[in-house]
C-alpha cells in the first residue's frame, strides 16, 4: 500500500469481494480434475474421500434433521478448504498484469515488481487493489470470471474502502458496491489506504474475548467453578487467544498496551474472586501468565523470527531486504524495535535458529519478571518465588478447603475480606501480623521469629516434583500443623470455634508417600 501511495501520489482504492455461498457452490469434480496433475493416485483418493463420502445433519432447536450428502462445496472449518482454493482459483491470473505472469522477471522486485500486485487472496476472501482509473475493469473481470465458472459475487455484501479524494461508485451486476470507512478483512480492520484501523481491532478482539469469557463464566470459568489453574489455563487457549489475534503484527503504542492489560486483569479477578481494585501481579505470577505488554512483545518478535524464514519463492522473503531498512518506513521496521527483537534478537539475527528464539524468548520473560520483581512495591509479590513457574499451591493435592485458605493468604487475603475484631483481644482487628502472634505461628512451625512471614516461608519451600523420600520427611509434620493454622484462622475470624480438623493435609502427605 505504501509504495503504491509513494508511486500514484495517493492512496489507492480498495475492493473487498465476497463470494455468494463460496464454500458451499465449489465444484469439487473441477477441484480433484485440477489436482490429479499435482498429486499421486493415493494422496488424491484419499481427499476425495474427505470432501465426497460426508454426511451433514442439522441441529436447530435441540432437534436433528435427517443426514444428507452435499453434491457440491468444500467442508466449512477444514483447514484443506483454503489450500484447495490456490489449486482452483484462476482470478489472480485474470487480474494479474503480464509482468507478473512473466516467470523469467529479474527486475527490481520493489520499485517494478510490487506496484504491479492488484489483488490479494486467501480462500474466497478477495481485496482488489487499484487506482480508481483502474478498479472499475478490475471489478468487469471479476464478473466475467463468475459468468464463465458459474458462481456468483454478492455486491451488497463487498464493499468499498476509498481515500476522500475518490468520489465514484463502483458496480457488479448492476448494483452499486457501498462504500465504508474501514472493512474487516481476515479479522483486521482495514482503513483507507490499506492501513491497519488499530483503535477498532483493539476494541473488537476485547468485545470478542468479554463474550468468550461472560459464556465461560456461566460453566464455571470465574471464582466458585473450576479450580484457578484449570480456569487461567481455559482463558490462555480460548480467551486470550482472541484478544491476540493482529497483536503479532500490530505496532501498538502504551494506550492500546494499557486496554489489554486493563482487559486481562478483569478476567483474571474474576477467576479467582478478586475484587475491581485487587492486585493482579500475584495472581499472573502463580499461573505464570505474562502481562498483555509482555506478551505483545514477544508475538512480534515471533511474527519477525518466522518472517526471517520464510521460503525463498514468497513475497516476503523477496521484499525482506527493502523493509528492514529505516527508510522503508515499513511495518518490518517498526516492530524490529520492539524490547525483545531490539534487546535480544536483532543483534544476532545472521545466526538465530529456532532453538536459540526460544532460548531467548525464555530469557524475556525470565527479565521481565525480575524487573518487576525487584522494582514493584507489592509485599505480596516480593514474598513469593523469584522465579516464573506455575506456583505448586495451584496443583500439588489438598482438599478444596485447603487450596482455598492457602491460595487466599498467598493473595494477601484475609478470610472476611474486612479488617474484623480478634475475638481474643478485643482492641486488635485481625491481620497477617497479628495472626502470627495470636495462633503462635513461628512456635508451632517451629521457625525463629526474625522469620517475618512463616506461612509463606513454607509455601515457597513446596516441591515443585516429587521428592526423594528422604526430602519430604519435615512436611509430614509441618503441612498438617499448616492446615490446621488455617483453619483455626478461618473460623475465629467468623466468630466461631473450630472443631478439630479431619486429616489435615493427607492428600498431599499421600502423594509424598507414594
Amino acid at each position: 500500500m505504501f509504495i503504491s501511495k509513494r508511486n500514484h501520489n495517493s492512496s489507492p482504492t480498495l475492493a473487498f469481494l465476497d463470494i455468494k455461498s463460496a464454500y458451499d457452490t465449489v465444484d469439487r469434480s473441477y477441484v480433484w480434475s485440477e489436482l490429479q496433475s499435482h498429486l499421486c493416485p493415493a494422496l488424491l483418493d484419499i481427499l476425495k474421500n474427505l470432501f465426497d463420502h460426508v454426511q451433514i445433519e442439522i441441529l436447530l432447536d435441540n432437534r436433528v434433521s435427517y443426514r444428507f450428502f452435499p453434491v457440491t462445496g468444500v467442508l466449512q472449518g477444514s483447514i484443506l478448504s483454503p489450500f484447495l482454493y490456490i489449486y482452483i482459483n484462476r482470478l489472480p491470473s485474470l487480474l494479474r498484469q503480464p509482468l507478473l505472469l512473466d516467470n523469467s522477471f529479474s527486475g527490481d522486485i520493489v520499485s517494478d515488481l510490487t506496484p504491479s500486485i492488484n489483488c490479494l487472496l486467501y480462500a474466497d476472501d478477495v481485496v482488489l487493489i487499484a487506482t480508481p482509473e483502474n478498479l472499475a475493469s478490475l471489478l468487469q473481470k471479476c464478473e466475467a470470471h463468475s459468468y464463465s465458472l458459474g458462481y456468483r459475487w454478492n455486491p451488497l455484501k463487498c464493499v468499498i474502502v476509498a481515500p476522500t479524494s475518490d468520489v465514484k461508485t463502483y458496480q457488479l451486476y448492476g448494483t452499486t458496491i457501498p462504500n465504508e470507512s474501514s472493512f474487516s478483512y481476515l479479522g483486521i480492520p482495514i482503513k483507507p489506504g490499506g492501513l491497519i484501523d488499530y483503535p477498532a481491532m483493539i476494541q473488537h478482539n476485547i468485545n470478542k474475548a468479554s463474550l468468550t469469557m461472560n459464556q465461560l463464566a456461566a460453566i464455571g470459568l470465574n471464582s466458585k467453578g473450576f479450580p484457578p489453574l484449570l480456569a487461567c489455563r481455559f482463558y490462555s487457549q480460548m480467551v486470550r487467544a482472541q484478544l491476540d489475534y493482529g497483536l503479532a503484527i500490530s505496532p501498538l503504542t502504551t494506550k492500546f498496551i494499557h486496554q489489554l492489560d486493563t482487559f486481562q486483569n478483569q478476567c483474571i479477578r474474576r477467576i479467582f474472586g478478586g475484587h475491581s481494585r485487587s492486585s493482579v501481579q500475584v495472581m499472573l505470577h502463580l499461573v505464570n501468565l505474562p502481562s498483555m505488554r509482555t506478551r505483545v512483545a514477544v508475538l512480534q518478535a515471533q511474527y519477525l523470527f518466522r518472517s526471517t524464514h520464510l521460503p525463498d519463492d514468497t513475497l516476503l522473503a523477496h521484499l525482506l531486504p527493502y523493509i528492514q531498512s529505516s527508510t522503508s518506513r515499513s511495518h518490518w521496521y517498526k516492530l524490529a524495535n520492539t524490547p525483545m527483537w531490539k534487546s535480544l534478537c536483532g543483534p544476532i539475527l545472521d545466526t538465530l535458529d529456532k532453538k536459540k528464539f526460544l532460548s531467548l524468548r525464555t530469557k524475556f520473560l525470565a527479565d521481565q519478571f525480575q524487573h518487576l520483581y525487584n522494582n514493584s512495591d507489592s509485599i505480596l509479590l516480593s514474598s513469593t518465588r523469584p522465579t516464573i513457574q506455575v506456583d505448586p499451591i495451584l496443583w500439588l493435592p489438598m482438599t478444596c478447603s485447603e487450596r482455598s485458605r492457602v491460595l487466599r493468604w498467598r493473595l494477601g487475603w484475609l478470610p472476611g475480606g474486612k479488617p474484623k475484631e480478634c475475638i481474643f483481644h478485643p482492641y486488635h482487628n485481625w491481620s497477617r501480623r497479628h495472626a502470627f502472634d495470636c495462633l503462635h505461628v513461628h512456635h508451632r512451625l517451629y521457625l525463629p521469629r526474625s522469620i517475618e512471614d512463616p506461612i509463606f516461608f513454607l509455601l515457597n519451600l513446596l516441591p515443585l516434583h516429587k521428592p526423594r523420600p528422604t526430602a519430604s520427611h519435615s512436611w509430614f509434620t509441618l503441612w498438617p500443623i499448616l492446615c490446621t493454622i488455617l483453619h483455626e484462622l478461618d473460623y475465629y475470624f467468623h466468630d466461631e470455634c473450630p472443631p478439630p480438623p479431619v486429616d489435615p493435609g493427607v492428600k498431599l502427605l499421600n502423594w509424598l508417600s507414594k
